[in-house]
Order: structure tokens, then C-alpha cells, then sequence
């Protein structure tokens, strides 16, 4: 019988938390798969934001073949997923849990779905819906408001999460008659970020700002700079990366149950399994003194890569540039479907095996972000140990890392090393076609806003969104709440950490 495969896709889990990571974090679920498998420590996103990355992971196309750029947009039904061959060779596809799919085409190759999304599912956001099941977490969840709330206790993130889990669980207990092709999408350690709350005070007493905080580094770009919060907060900073270490614990923790329920389902059916782990993006976490994705640097741009299985060389580490446009190829090699036409993506199938990866190998990750002066192209270069990020219009502060010695990002060697800088802005898009990028992004733009307005004249259409939230996730964490604006019934109360705050105010 074919391997029955299965995906642990989490949302917003930067590589830098995690195995082989600088930051720190109990990660003994993650750690485990690596000494089984191979771990990849340089896989790049195709774009820090969820659903491109996730519609460019699924087809193998970049995004600027896609034509995604932002959350409101989707893959026309035409276009094919790995999913699509995998079911074409005999497999059942599997969705359980969060895609980010928008519009009535909720599967995208999927032949069922076994739990809903945590996120709107329509055109438009049903403002009151969500205000109802999300409580004080409701405008959270996007990072200009993300440090509104911070602390311990319960969430919508974690309760969504467990039953994602529950769910998976119980789907692999049943037999099944076809090979299993199945993607599990949580959503931590996705903010708001507020960890369980012995998890959050572990990592409280732990926490160290990063050198690169609070930021507002002279070479930082335009995009770069617009991701700037309009306050520097030494202890919102340490509470955020208190959470957000400790979401990472507790996602790593349904890591471990998952892969324990596919080792038992696989031997039930005496097929050999391949298990994954990865992140659609990352989390810069107060470095540079942004929070959230949408930046390229590594905290953002970089995200965890495990393989594990039958055939799968175990304890390896492949320290080359890879990319998430590589796992539909992977997945259809390894499952024997046929590959997906014109993929930008490659095979990592061999590498899984055992054999040398490219090492000159160039990956590339690219946005469209809505700027003061409009939609704006910003892209990355990875190759070797440097790392080339643009941003259009602003090409005088173009910037060049050297990643493997400069994990941090401190020192931009653009100036000092300008025939590096021009040989990886060579491999990036032209600049005529990103400005074409841009000009189709404004028209993508009106497009989603027409279809949005129409769904909300119609009544709203959010058919398979989560809603079982328990009462406690909806209001304030137990512990240190950090309320710094804007959430209606809140109180402005300060941080209350066992830090002083900006006052310097005993808490």
C-alpha cells in the first residue's frame, strides 16, 4: 500500500523558536523528529503572510504567478493543488483544521474536511459573529493591535487548537480504506499572544529583549518601517516573547500527539508514514522592533522544515536554502501522483534520502504591501549565506545579511559588499515586472472589495468557521494583562508583569 503521509502545517512559527533555533524553547516533541528525520535550516516562505504563502505552498506557484499577495484573495478553482494529484492517485485528502481558504471553494483539492477554520471563511468579516466568539482577542489576532492583549491564561488560539487536535485523533482511530493524505492546520503560535498561563510565567522569568530592539535601525525600507508599532515598551516586549515562546511549547506538545496517533494508525494498517512539520511564516517578536510577519527578515521569512518516515535520513540537517514552493513536489514524488505542471517548486524527495542538496541554489520570498504611497513590491533573495531584501522605490536602502554570521540581522553589508548585493538583485524579479505586480494588485484589490460588498448584501457567507470557543477565551488572560488600546470594555490598565512600566510604577 502507498505511505500514508501526513502535514502538521502551524501558522506564524518562526524557525528561530524552535530546534537549532537561537531563541530558547522547550521543544522536546520537535527535537525528537529531528533525531528521526531531516530537519531543513534554511526553508524560506514564498511570502511572510498566510494566505499567499499558504495558495503558493499548494499549487508550487510563486506568488507572483499566483497573483496573491494579501489575506482576501484565493486560488481560482482551475488552478491545481498537490492535493488535486494526490486524490488523481488514489489518495484521500485530508483537511483538518485551518487553510485560510476564502470563497465558496473551502477544499481546493481536499476531498474532506474534518474540522472548520479559526478565521473567516467569506469575502467580507462578520464583524459581530467574530466580536462574539472572540471577545477582547478579536482585533488581536492582526499585528497593528497585537500587543494590545498579552499574558497567560486561556485563548481562542489554544481552545481552537485542541479541538483541531480532538479531531484528528478521532479520525485516525477509525480505519480507513484508501491511503491517507492528511494536513493538520492549527493556528499557534499564531497571536494574540497569550501562552497558557504556566507557560507563560516559565519563559516571563526567562525573557531578554533582542539586540535588535527596539529597532528603527537608518537603513530600515519603507515596508520595514510602516510595520513599526507607534510605541517601544520595554515590558510588552518581554511579555510578548513570554507568549509567544510559550505558544510555540504548547503547539510543539500537539505536535507530539499527532505524530503519536499516525505512528499507532499507520501500524494498524502496516504502511509506512511520512510525518512533517512546518509554518506557513514567522514572527519577528519585537526584533527590529516590529511584531508579526510581513517583513523578510529571518524571524519572519524562515520557517521549520522536519521530515520524518520510512526512507527519510534521520538526524540529518541540510543546511542549504529550500523553500515551502518545494513540498507539493515532494509530496507527489513521494506519494507517486503525478507532479504539478510548471511547479516553481522543486523535489525534496531525494534529499529526504540521503542525497547532497543544490548548494548554490537561490530561494526568493515577495509581497505586495499597501504602503502610505500605495501598493508597494518587496522581495528577498536567499543563497548561500547571504540575504538580499529590496523594496520598490526605495532601492537606496536595499539591504545585504550575512545570515550565518549575523543571525540577528544587525548589520546590513549592502554598502560594503555591493557586487554581492548586485549579483542576488540580479536574480530577482525585474523591476518592470514588480511595478506590474503592483499595478495588479490595485486591480486585485477592487476586485475582493466588490465580492465582499456583495457577500454582505446577500447576508454573509462564513460556512466553516469554528465557534465552540469556552467563555474564558473571550475575556482578558488570568494573568498580566497588558490592555494598551482600543479593545471596547477594557480598561487601559498598564502592564502588570513584576516589571515596571514606562512610568515607572511598581506593579
Amino acid at each position: 500500500m502507498p505511505a500514508d503521509i501526513l502535514l502538521f502545517l502551524s501558522d506564524q512559527h518562526a524557525a528561530v523558536y524552535g530546534p537549532g533555533g537561537r531563541m530558547a524553547v522547550d521543544t522536546p516533541n520537535l527535537d525528537d523528529l529531528c533525531r528521526r528525520g531531516t530537519r531543513f535550516d534554511a526553508a524560506y516562505t514564498p511570502c511572510p503572510l498566510c494566505v499567499p504563502a499558504r495558495m503558493a505552498m499548494l499549487s508550487g506557484l510563486a506568488p507572483h504567478r499566483t497573483g496573491i499577495y494579501t489575506n482576501n484573495d484565493t486560488l481560482p478553482q482551475t488552478v491545481p493543488t498537490f492535493l488535486h494529484a494526490a486524490a488523481a492517485a488514489g489518495y484521500e485528502t485530508v483537511l483538518c483544521g485551518r487553510m485560510h481558504f476564502i470563497g465558496p471553494d473551502q477544499r481546493h483539492g481536499f476531498t474532506r474536511r474534518i474540522a472548520p477554520d479559526i478565521t473567516p471563511c467569506g469575502w467580507a468579516r462578520p464583524a459581530a459573529a467574530l466580536r462574539r466568539d472572540l471577545g477582547v482577542h478579536l482585533q488581536t489576532m492582526g499585528y497593528k493591535w497585537c500587543t494590545h492583549v498579552v499574558g497567560g491564561g486561556a485563548s481562542p488560539v489554544t481552545s481552537y487548537d485542541e479541538a483541531v487536535l480532538q479531531a484528528l485523533e478521532e479520525y485516525l482511530a477509525r480505519p480507513h480504506r484508501k491511503p491517507q493524505l492528511i494536513v493538520v492546520g492549527t493556528y499557534g503560535p499564531h497571536f494574540p499572544y497569550v501562552a497558557p498561563e504556566s507557560l507563560f510565567r516559565k519563559y516571563l522569568a526567562a525573557a531578554q529583549l533582542p539586540p535588535t530592539w527596539p529597532g528603527r535601525e537608518s537603513w530600515l525600507n519603507a515596508q520595514q518601517r510602516a510595520l513599526l508599532p507607534e510605541t517601544d515598551r520595554q515590558e510588552v516586549a518581554l511579555a510578548c516573547q513570554a507568549a509567544y515562546k510559550g505558544l510555540v511549547e504548547h503547539t510543539d506538545a500537539l505536535v507530539g500527539r499527532a505524530g503519536r496517533a499516525f505512528a499507532r494508525f499507520c501500524a494498524a494498517r502496516g504502511t509506512a508514514g511520512l510525518f512533517a512539520y512546518l509554518s506557513d511564516h514567522g514572527d519577528t517578536v519585537g526584533e527590529h522592533g516590529i511584531y508579526g510577519k510581513k517583513s523578510f527578515f529571518e524571524a519572519a521569512a524562515r520557517v521549520p522544515m522536519i521530515f520524518a518516515g520510512a526512507g527519510v535520513a534521520a538526524g540529518r540537517r541540510v543546511a542549504e536554502p529550500v523553500s515551502l514552493l518545494d513540498i507539493g513536489p515532494t509530496v507527489c514524488e513521494w506519494a507517486g501522483a503525478d507532479p504539478l505542471p510548471q511547479a516553481d517548486g522543486r523535489s525534496l524527495a531525494g534529499v529526504l534520502r540521503g542525497e547532497a542538496a543544490d548548494a548554490r541554489r537561490a530561494v526568493y520570498s515577495e509581497l505586495v504591501d499597501r504602503l502610505p504611497g500605495g501598493w508597494t513590491y518587496t522581495a528577498m533573495v536567499r543563497r548561500g549565506a547571504y540575504k538580499y531584501i529590496t523594496c520598490r522605490g526605495d532601492e537606496a536602502r536595499d539591504q545585504l545579511f550575512d545570515v550565518e554570521n549575523d543571525p540577528f540581522e544587525q548589520h546590513s553589508l549592502a554598502a560594503e559588499q555591493p557586487g554581492t548585493a548586485r549579483a542576488l538583485a540580479a536574480l530577482a524579479l525585474p523591476p518592470a515586472e514588480a511595478a506590474a505586480q503592483e499595478r495588479r494588485q490595485a486591480r486585485r484589490a477592487q476586485d475582493m472589495a466588490l465580492l465582499a460588498a456583495a457577500e454582505r448584501a446577500a447576508g454573509g457567507a462564513d460556512p466553516e468557521r469554528y465557534h465552540d470557543y469556552p467563555p474564558q477565551a473571550k475575556q482578558p488572560p488570568a494573568c498580566c494583562v497588558t490592555t494598551l488600546a482600543g479593545e471596547p470594555g477594557l480598561q487601559q490598565t498598564g502592564v502588570y508583569l513584576g516589571l515596571p512600566n514606562k512610568k515607572g510604577d511598581a506593579p
